[in-house]
Order: structure tokens, then C-alpha cells, then sequence
């Protein structure tokens, strides 16, 4: 390992098959207004191997010429999301030398101060730090941050540990600039390295799609005794690219089978450790007085309803 310099981020990307928005998010790290990273990028067997790009060699030599790290491997055989987010942290914990990390999706781009906030929510004492992925090619509604206090993106257990809310409330915009305690996060973030030094690690028991990795992943960070905070203010810009990716043939089968094994883990987790969400709440210091209703009766919740019928 080696030794880390204060401030610097070890941005991991997993792509596949998606070289042009992967130009366009490294274009945005290029006019980020925090400078301090370098990049990791595992290609998870793209058809075409990211290197032979030519605009895509372009970015990576005009980073590596503003000071940055440009570090690009590939895969032989596609691993598939939650596995290749495993190597991308493997790789930076022997190679990097940050003391901080993050993980982009290859399909945002961010805005100019995305770094910024998210750096001001570890600055008030989260470990991690999230914001919210609003679509990029349309008009989103903004929200009043009131109707997703005290904690944003919320997880509530019943009495016999199903997960009874799964709130997904970082697909808004919002009105208030404002930081916020979360139960989970929507896929980009900045965190401490010492998340990984405490053995948190992605789930492998998923096949190649990543629905639910987040959740599973967010839920080892509380386990460990991390503390997940969210910036409203923070926005990975979402191109929601129809190919590539996690879009494999039979997703929709793959997506009910994460759903059905993430809600028998998070079970698990209910039966080994009790509810881990109320613990959580309590040691913020925050008071829930069970469950919000105006969260549960929300269109936003409907697919978690739904879900918890498979």
C-alpha cells in the first residue's frame, strides 16, 4: 500500500461499451473546480477496447498533461458490475495514492463543483459523501428538501425484517442547498479510503447487473460505523444510455433476481444484527417515530412495493 496524500482522489470508472460518454465524463473531470485526483478506468470487456479510441486517447494524454494519474485496464471477460467495482477498489487500494475515493458512473456528467460539495460533506464529519443523478436531457421538478428530512433516501424494516421502504429520493433536483444524513446513496460518490481499510467490500453474490449494489454497499459502510451523508446541491448528470453498461440481454430477469437476493441479505442482516437503520438513526441523533407515510404513499416508492411482492 502506499503512503496517501492528503486531499488526493482515486477516481474509480467501470465502463463498457460506452466510449463516447465516457469522453464526456472525463471532459467534465477536466472543468471540475477541484483538481486534486487521478483516474482508474477497468473496461469490462467492452467489444471494442476503450484504447483503440482516438479521442479517448486524447483525454488520457491531456490528463495526464494538467497532472493527473491516468491509470486504464481491461478485462478479459466481462465480471459485471458489482465484481468490476470490486477490481476498480483493489486496484486503487495497491495503487493509489489518495486518501480519498470515488466512484463515477459511465454515463454522468458532473457538474463544474460536483467534487466541491461532495468534499464539504466529508468536511463536516460523513464518511461518505453522495449527491443526487437527475436526468441530463430533460427538465427535472425540484423538490422542497421537507419532504425527505431528516434522512434522505431513506430504509425501513418491518417487525420481521423485510425492508418495507426503499426510498429513492436522489433522482430530484432540490430547492435548499443543503447536506443531509442518508440510509443509502445513488451510485457516485467521493469516501475515505479507510472504508476499505475497515474491510467494506462489494456484494459478489449478484450476477452481471448492479441493481441494488448501491444499497447493499451503502448498508456495509453503516455496519462498519461510517456515516453516509448526501449534498442536493451536488449533480451527476444521468445520459440514462440505453446500450452498454449493465444493459444486457435478459436485464429485466437479472433485475428481479437482484431483488430477490438483496431482500433475503438485507433480511440476514435484520436476523444477525437487528434493525440496522433505527441504530443507525440513533447514533446521528436522529429521532424517527416510525414510519413516514408521506414517504411510503409517494409514486417514488411504488416499485418497492411492488418488488416486495416477488
Amino acid at each position: 500500500m502506499n503512503k496517501r496524500i492528503k486531499g488526493l482522489i482515486d477516481i474509480q470508472i467501470c465502463t463498457r461499451d460506452r466510449p463516447t460518454e465516457l469522453a464526456l465524463l472525463l471532459q467534465s473531470l477536466r472543468t471540475q473546480t477541484y483538481q486534486n485526483f487521478d483516474v482508474y478506468i477497468v473496461d469490462d470487456c467492452s467489444g471494442t477496447p476503450i484504447n483503440t479510441f482516438h479521442f479517448l486517447g486524447c483525454l488520457f494524454n491531456r490528463l495526464k498533461l494538467e497532472g493527473h494519474k491516468v491509470h486504464v485496464t481491461r478485462n478479459d471477460f466481462c465480471l459485471g458490475v458489482s465484481r468490476n467495482r470490486q477490481k476498480a477498489v483493489d486496484i486503487v487500494m495497491e495503487e493509489g495514492y489518495g486518501e480519498l475515493c470515488a466512484r463515477l458512473d459511465d454515463d454522468v456528467i458532473i457538474e463544474q463543483d460536483y467534487f466541491e460539495k461532495l468534499l464539504k460533506v466529508l468536511d463536516v464529519g460523513y464518511d461518505f459523501a453522495s449527491g443526487i443523478t437527475s436526468p441530463f436531457m430533460q427538465e427535472t421538478p425540484k423538490r422542497k428538501t421537507k419532504f425527505v428530512k431528516p434522512i434522505i433516501n431513506s430504509l425501513y424494516y418491518n417487525s420481521e425484517g423485510d425492508i418495507i421502504l426503499n426510498e429513492d429520493a436522489c433522482g430530484w433536483e432540490y430547492l435548499e442547498d443543503l447536506i443531509l444524513p442518508a440510509d443509502q446513496f445513488r451510485s457516485c460518490a467521493i469516501y475515505k479510503k479507510t472504508i476499505h481499510d475497515a474491510g467494506v467490500d462489494y456484494f459478489n453474490h449478484f450476477g452481471k447487473h448492479g441493481f441494488r449494489e448501491e444499497t447493499i454497499f451503502g448498508t456495509k459502510i453503516i455496519l462498519a460505523g461510517f456515516k453516509l451523508g448526501v449534498h442536493t446541491k451536488a449533480n451527476a448528470r444521468h445520459l440514462m444510455t440505453p446500450s452498454g453498461g449493465e444493459r444486457f440481454e435478459g436485464q429485466n430477469t437479472m433485475v428481479q433476481e437482484n431483488e430477490i437476493e438483496f431482500r433475503r441479505w438485507m433480511k440476514e442482516i435484520y436476523k444477525k444484527y437487528g434493525n440496522v437503520f433505527e441504530q443507525y438513526h440513533k447514533r446521528l441523533g436522529v429521532e424517527l417515530e416510525g414510519l413516514d407515510e408521506v414517504k411510503y404513499n409517494s409514486s417514488n416508492n411504488m416499485g418497492d412495493k411492488n418488488a416486495s411482492k416477488l
